[in-house]
């Protein structure tokens, strides 16, 4: 086992992760991705954790076909469940890029199954093509769950006539014979909706889907909806994607990736595939969702190497450890904020993460990131900062987070600068053995 935070095999990255939850621990199957893609591609690989510091990994579980004019040619995103008997299914998206030149359809949904959830075996008798009125080159993502009469499965789906994405769903009473039953969810403001998840927390059920480098949610009162859009309906910023999630010893989890970015470079876009990312998901008073810091990292940082009972104005923090936990109450007047700042005098490179209420934003400024939240004059909150080599993630009160690569936080020096705001009982940990 490989203790880490945000794991990835070697010599390869992270894709869109399709965990499956057992009494045993979480199966984190992910999209392999790497530098040297051929013609197929993505292969499904597997990590296991039962505590989410600790990560074995298991390899391939699942193949892309070495057929030109096979429909998975590449694989891509789905879910994995397993039945009553104990027999594991995988349901996952076939795509072939020459499709179109053959005049078949690029996207459609496979089926493979396994008896020790280490190799699949792929039925191709059963495949699922887009319905009439929907893209065959958009039609991907499927999400299967149990209910309380059977089966149901999501699938991201586009209109073919108008400008208008779906998420689609399917039924089943024995996960082989599924019946369309129309739109769960259809939205005009993006362009597709990816690897799409339902689940129920509390009184309210919870949609989940994702879109050019963001994750979004709906909540309803219904699994069969109407959806309503919350006022702020992310949960981190752009960076963190094609999360889904997994309930486990009765906590819920945000599982997904955040992206590398282009030549490691803290001032350039993200680019597909990085290291996995997780969150604890919360039910917040009114019924929205936060993210927080999964509580297994609090005893995972176990030696303290600084603390400041208070801060007003700034404090030097010393050197970044390669791994750490910075933990402070903040109190903000109105139009005040917070600054992280990580000066690295070798490379020439300083840059911020800024909590800002007169913004009602968690930002950092490289390349521009942000995220919304509804920040209070007059009201403590919980911060917390990870750091992992080149991933930094703020978590702000179980309520927001934001994830970003700095490449150059390692090695640098950090302070606190605060303006119309204070911090108590800061500290950092650090890992005995790893200072």
């Amino acid at each position: 086992m490989n203790e880490c935070l945000f794991p990835r095999a070697e010599d390869s990255y992270v894709g869109d992760v399709m965990a499956l939850s057992t009494e045993k621990g979480v199966y984190l199957n992910y999209l392999y991705e790497t530098d040297n893609n051929g013609v197929g591609y993505h292969p499904i690989h597997q990590f296991y954790t039962g505590n989410f510091v600790s990560f074995e990994d298991r390899g391939q579980v699942l193949a892309y076909s070495e057929e030109m004019e096979a429909p998975d040619l590449a694989v891509g995103t789905g879910s994995f469940i397993s039945d009553d008997s104990g027999k594991y299914h995988c349901f996952y998206t076939g795509h072939n890029d020459y499709y179109e030149e053959y005049g078949l359809d690029k996207e459609c949904l496979m089926h493979a199954t396994s008896k020790d959830n280490k190799t699949y075996t792929k039925d191709t008798e059963n495949i699922i093509h887009a319905p009439e009125g929907y893209s065959t080159e958009d039609f991907r993502d499927p999400q299967v769950l149990r209910t309380d009469d059977g089966y149901m499965m999501l699938v991201g789906a586009r209109k073919e006539n108008g400008n208008e994405s779906a998420i689609i769903c399917y039924r089943s009473d024995d996960l082989k014979n599924w019946k369309f039953e129309g739109d769960l969810y259809t939205n005009k403001d993006l362009y597709f909706m990816e690897c799409p998840d339902l689940f129920k927390m509390g009184n309210h059920y919870y949609l989940t889907f994702s879109w050019n480098n963001v994750v979004y949610y709906r909540m309803s009162d219904s699994i069969n909806g109407p959806w309503e859009t919350p006022k702020i309906d992310t949960f981190d910023g752009n960076g963190f994607y094609a999360a889904k999630t997994c309930e486990y010893k009765g906590k819920r989890y945000l599982i997904g990736f955040l992206d590398r970015k282009k030549r490691e470079s803290d001032r350039l876009p993200y680019t597909w595939a990085g290291n996995l990312l997780v969150y604890e998901l919360k039910e917040l008073e009114d019924g929205t969702l936060g993210v927080a810091m999964p509580e297994e990292y609090i005893n995972y940082f176990d030696k303290q190497i600084f603390e400041a009972e208070s801060v007003k104005d700034e404090s030097e923090l010393g050197n970044v450890p390669e791994s750490c936990r910075l933990t402070f109450e903040l109190e903000m007047e109105n139009e005040g904020k917070s600054e992280i700042i990580f000066n690295n005098a070798e490379k020439n490179e300083e840059y911020r993460i800024t909590i800002d209420n007169g913004e009602d934003k968690i930002t950092y400024d490289a390349y521009p990131n942000e995220q919304s939240m509804s920040l209070n004059a007059g009201v403590k909150y919980q911060v917390d900062v990870v750091v992992e080599k080149d991933i930094t993630v703020v978590y702000v009160n179980g309520e927001k987070a934001l994830s970003n690569r700095i490449y150059s936080a390692v090695g640098a020096d950090w302070k606190v600068r605060l303006q119309g705001a204070s911090i108590d009982n800061l500290k950092i940990y650090g890992r005995k053995g790893i200072l």
